[in-house]
């Protein structure tokens, strides 16, 4: 069975007669792209599995004629609700299928005025969906890992003192572009000295000194699919403390890594890492999940934390990134990619987790 045939069982099974997927300036690109193959920053989709409709305007008729098979609606001026009405309106339906969090309460006002039809949310469809990866799909985000992984390699080359976290991070997106990265997932984080304690701070015109650590969050983009990795590294000489809050993330990842599989609930595998960081006096300063899934949005489902009591699902692709943060000091994080299998978790990544050190 095809996605969309999967998507058309589990819609039906709800009760949905025809969805409806609004993406204008990129809202739901992630469902858009999963369900059609069109990666402009304007459609609308109208689908059952009769028909398929993707409705967009003069800047993508030549693209979506290449990336999708659906039906081209073109829309040239006018009400687009008032289009959109008239393609509903083929497929007489009693319910439609919406993504409730992806479209803004204007939105939904402008399309229920138009259609007369029971709105049902599709939001938990795709979401599921998406958590269980294709092959094709862990293929791509074994690419943007290795991608990833060839860029920092490079980009540590060139560290050296005075030179500040802006430049390293500018460094880097290049270098993961120039091996063949189609974009970024994020913001590349780069962060040193007491600035690691902020778990998702932004570089900075700081420069790197002596005598820090420096964390890197970053991660390709190819065909779609995202990476996500962190590596905290040492510039100079670590101290006793700061190699003892290294090891005890890398400890702590490790009990996840090696315990983790789809038998267990996301919060049974956070408390694998959590437990460990808790009995060696950290458990203060590891205040976010584990984990999270990554695949066409660098954060989606499942998640791996102290609330999520749903079992990880198998070919899920998740993230295992434990953290240490003390403010005014510093912080450590190592975070790697890996499959959720039956009975283990298999890691993506291969960049060292050893502390390195410059």
């Amino acid at each position: 069975m095809n996605r969309l045939d999967r998507f058309f069982e589990k819609i039906e099974q709800i009760g949905v007669d025809v969805a409806l997927v609004y993406n204008v300036e990129y809202t739901s690109k992630p469902s858009t792209y999963y369900l059609s193959g069109f990666t402009g920053s304007f459609s609308i989709l109208v689908l059952n599995r009769d028909k398929q409709f993707i409705i967009t305007d003069s800047r993508y008729f030549e693209q979506a004629k290449q990336q999708t098979k659906f039906q081209l609606i073109e829309y040239r001026n006018g009400d687009l609700f008032e289009n959109i009405k008239t393609v509903v309106e083929e497929f007489k339906p009693k319910t439609i299928g919406l993504e409730f969090q992806r479209v803004s309460h204007n939105v939904f006002l402008k399309i229920s005025e138009k259609i007369k039809a029971n709105f049902i949310p599709i939001d938990s469809v795709m979401e599921s969906m998406r958590s269980v990866k294709e092959p094709q799909e862990i293929e791509n985000i074994r690419k943007a890992i290795s991608i990833s992984e060839k860029a920092f390699l490079k980009t540590i080359e060139s560290i050296k003192e005075n030179v500040t976290e802006k430049e390293i991070a500018a460094e880097f997106e290049y270098n993961m572009k120039k091996f063949g990265a189609d974009g970024t997932a994020f913001e590349t984080i780069v962060i040193s000295g007491p600035r690691t304690s902020l778990p998702h701070g932004r570089p900075s015109h700081k420069k790197i000194l002596p005598g820090e650590p420096i964390t890197f969050d970053f991660g390709a983009v190819v065909n779609g699919y995202c990476a996500d990795i962190t590596r905290t590294i040492f510039f100079g000489k670590p101290d006793d403390e700061f190699k003892k809050i290294y090891q005890t993330v890398y400890e702590a990842q490790t009990l996840a890594l090696n315990g983790g599989s789809a038998r267990m609930k996301g919060k049974s595998v956070d408390a694998l890492a959590r437990n460990h960081i808790i009995q060696k006096g950290y458990g203060q300063y590891f205040g976010h999940g584990l984990g999270h899934g990554i695949g066409l949005e660098v954060h989606e489902s499942p998640r791996v934390n102290s609330t999520n009591e749903e079992l990880l699902p198998e070919s899920a692709v998740v993230t295992i990134e434990p953290g240490i943060y003390i403010e005014g000091k510093y912080g450590v994080r190592i975070e790697e990619d890996v499959l959720v299998k039956r009975d283990s978790l298999e890691k993506l990544t291969n960049l060292s987790r050893e502390l390195m050190v410059i």
